[in-house]
């Protein structure tokens, strides 16, 4: 018997039961109009924009997390209301089951779980970035959108469930519309304030036709694609000043300028994630305007540490960008992050993507890399922890934090009788723990893909409409995968010290290195000074150790595009640590280069051990560019540390400039700077309250010093500071 609702709270949950379909798609449609219909609205009167946001429910639906349910909160209203405590007790009951993260966490197996406890792997407990194209509701209008449905729903029959649930979608959106403009007249009566006032009038004068009909301007493109991005669950913006140009262009100078700012404080205080500026087409033209120009006068002015900002360059990118973006990188926001065009397009030609869609990358997340509106590709699927694939190596398979046997035998290495063998057991190990994070990112795939579908995402990415096939099932003409490295610094140089002194000059025999390896180098002081010592070290231009190098990052790469992902494309690798090098670091044994067990200094980017690049910046990207960057189809974040006097002077700037542009020419995807004194950090960690305002850049993203663990901080401060 259906229940019948006395409550007026948890709209998304009510209208979600309430749906009798059996289509998860149209029941979550449903959820979203309830959502829409009911939730409460304004407008931010600091900057005119308006808020979505899913603030007060106990059950709520996000990009990134799915259907979650907080039954405490749930609980707190039964007890509040026993008259209505049925309902929440319904509510919890029938919408429990289908919290998406358990759903997900139950469909690992318990070995699969440990290895993710001990920070060997992850896979896929996140439902991942991706790039809508939003904007296309305030270009096109919803009515635009209602035709398409329909067009698709004759071609692609018996899926009248699932086309509903686009229509039941656009209601919703344009159930916000009609809300916002209610919520702005009302506002507007009460605000004296006139700068407020002006920000009101142009979200009624927006909204009194939008969403259901095209904007025209830049405030009203924003407007609609801030209650999208809010309704969504706030992601990244992508290509914003590309997509954004034409509204731009049709207002008029001071305006558009007043509303880049009010959305610039929207992205910083929403904690957005990555917006995009700058590149090149397919035909090699750069693509920068005037709206690229201002968005970087605008970081520059608010000097926030969020939205994380990438600037596309090529090979025609003009000297004047390239010196604005110095500029920026030197207030110290660590930002814009540079990506390389030439190398990240030919990395997906290679996937067999034609050249005009790989020129439409974009950044999301930190750093992960979608193709705005066609792709589900860019979500982080995964990560694997090179550092334990070689204590897995070392151990035959024994986790040494916990001494439980996790991972598959591949031999006693005292029995190894050459590098070579050594190696080839280590690549079992890393192949066998990349296959197990991708088995987790299918298993999860399939499960958000059955139980959580995203029917606002499929309204506003090609292929899931024309297709009639569900976003997170294959919709988008892009559904490649991304597995992330951790530690591969920290590997490369064990390495080089086994090759060196086990195999080649034969200075240590294996039995000696496991044993002081099992004692944390207690009681072996000469083979802990020997292996600290070792000058033959990742980053600093020595051809055998970065040949080798670029031999494991090879194969990782290679290995993983053999692998293949639900939604219908393949594996590829990245790296992009976040703020997680340190806790790597943490559940990581003793390693043949002289670290120690736990020891939370562990490499934080495609580049040296922090602080182990001691031959100048360089002989660093001398060593990076023996990776081939072009099978690298994820963010491959290349951490720089310059001295902050460099960038107070033009021919610091340019000298910088000349060095990314020489880096970039020879096949380097991607760099991103601090400029930093070491004083002031070490300063700004015993006196925190006097640098409030610094910002590091850390895996992929930049943030406040302050807000770093002890651990991240130690690690940006072991940073080598390079000089020109």
């Amino acid at each position: 018997m259906k229940h019948t609702f006395k409550t007026t709270r948890e709209p998304f949950a009510r209208y979600y039961l309430d749906c009798d379909s059996d289509c998860a798609s149209l029941k979550v449609a449903r959820g979203l109009y309830g959502a829409a219909s009911e939730m409460n609205l304004h407008i931010d009167e600091s900057t005119g924009l308006p808020d979505c946001s899913f603030n007060g429910m106990n059950v709520n639906f996000s990009f990134g997390g799915g259907i979650s349910v907080y039954g405490d909160g749930l609980d707190y209203l039964a007890a509040e209301t026993p008259e209505l405590a049925d309902d929440y007790e319904y509510i919890k009951n029938q919408m429990n089951p289908l919290r998406t993260g358990a759903l997900i966490m139950n469909s690992f197996s318990e070995n699969e779980r440990a290895l993710m406890k001990a920070m060997a792997i992850w896979g896929g407990t996140w439902l991942g970035h991706s790039v809508p194209n939003f904007a296309d509701i305030a270009k096109y209008g919803t009515d635009f959108f209602r035709e398409k449905v329909a067009h698709y729903r004759n071609i692609n029959r018996d899926k009248d469930d699932f086309y509903d649930s686009f229509n039941v979608t656009l209601d919703a959106i344009d159930a916000l519309g009609r809300r916002l403009r209610e919520a702005a007249e009302r506002q507007l009566e009460a605000a004296s304030d006139e700068t407020v006032r002006r920000k009101l009038r142009r979200a009624v004068k927006t909204f009194t036709d939008a969403p259901k009909l095209p904007c025209t301007d830049f405030y009203g493109a924003c407007a609609v694609y801030v209650m999208l991005f809010t309704f969504d669950g706030i992601d990244s913006p992508g290509h914003f000043d590309q997509y954004m140009l034409d509204f731009y262009r049709n207002t008029d100078a001071e305006t558009r300028y007043e509303v880049l700012c009010d959305i610039w404080q929207f992205f910083h205080n929403s904690r957005t994630w990555n917006l995009c500026i700058g590149g090149s087409d397919a035909d090699g033209r750069d693509l920068t305007n005037e709206l690229t120009y201002d968005i970087l006068d605008v970081a520059m002015k608010y000097k926030y540490n969020t939205p994380n900002l990438t600037l596309r360059v090529h090979k025609n990118t003009p000297d004047k960008l390239y010196l604005k973006a110095a500029d920026s990188i030197a207030t110290g926001i660590g930002m814009p992050a540079l990506y390389n065009d030439e190398v990240v397009c030919a990395a997906y030609e290679k996937l067999g993507m034609p050249p005009s869609d790989a020129h439409e990358y974009v950044m999301n997340g930190c750093n992960q890399i979608d193709i705005q509106g066609k792709s589900h590709m860019g979500l982080e699927d995964g990560e694997v922890n090179f550092g334990k694939a070689l204590e897995y190596t070392l151990w035959n398979g024994v986790d040494k934090m916990s001494n439980q046997k996790l991972s598959i035998s591949t031999g006693d290495p005292r029995g190894f009788m050459s590098f070579d063998e050594f190696l080839a057991a280590f690549y079992r190990q890393l192949d066998f723990l990349s296959n197990t994070a991708c088995e987790m990112a299918n298993k999860s795939q399939r499960v958000v893909a059955e139980n959580c579908p995203m029917p606002l995402r499929c309204l506003t990415t090609i292929g899931c409409i024309e297709r009639g096939i569900e976003f997170k099932s294959g919709g988008p003409l892009y559904g490649h995968g991304q597995i992330l490295a951790e530690g591969m610094a920290d590997t490369f140089d064990s390495l080089a010290a086994i090759k060196k002194y086990v195999f080649d000059e034969k200075r240590l025999d294996m039995p000696t290195l496991l044993a002081a390896l099992d004692a944390d180098y207690d009681g072996y002081p000469d083979v802990y000074k020997l292996l600290c010592d070792n000058p033959d070290r990742f980053g600093n231009d020595i051809d055998w150790v970065d040949e080798l190098a670029g031999y494991v990052a090879g194969h990782f790469m290679r290995h993983l595009l053999t692998l293949h992902t639900y939604r219908g494309g393949v594996y590829g690798g990245g790296c992009s640590p976040f703020n997680r090098a340190a806790n790597n670091g943490r559940h990581t044994a003793a390693l043949p280069n002289g670290r120690k067990k736990g020891d939370p200094l562990f490499a934080d980017s495609i580049g040296a051990l922090p602080g182990a690049d001691t031959h100048g910046p360089t002989a660093l990207l001398k060593s990076v560019l023996h990776y081939d960057q072009t099978e690298v189809t994820s963010g491959f974040v290349l951490n720089l540390k310059f001295d902050k006097a460099l960038f107070a002077t033009d021919k610091g700037k340019n000298g910088f400039v000349g060095l990314v542009k020489t880096y970039f020419a020879y096949g380097g995807q991607q760099v991103q700077v601090n400029v930093l004194d070491k004083d002031e950090l070490i300063d700004a960690q015993q006196n925190p309250e006097a640098h409030r305002d610094l910002i590091v850049r850390v895996g992929g993203y930049s943030d406040y010093f302050n807000n770093l663990t002890r651990d991240l901080q130690n690690n940006v401060i072991a940073r080598t500071g390079h000089k020109l």
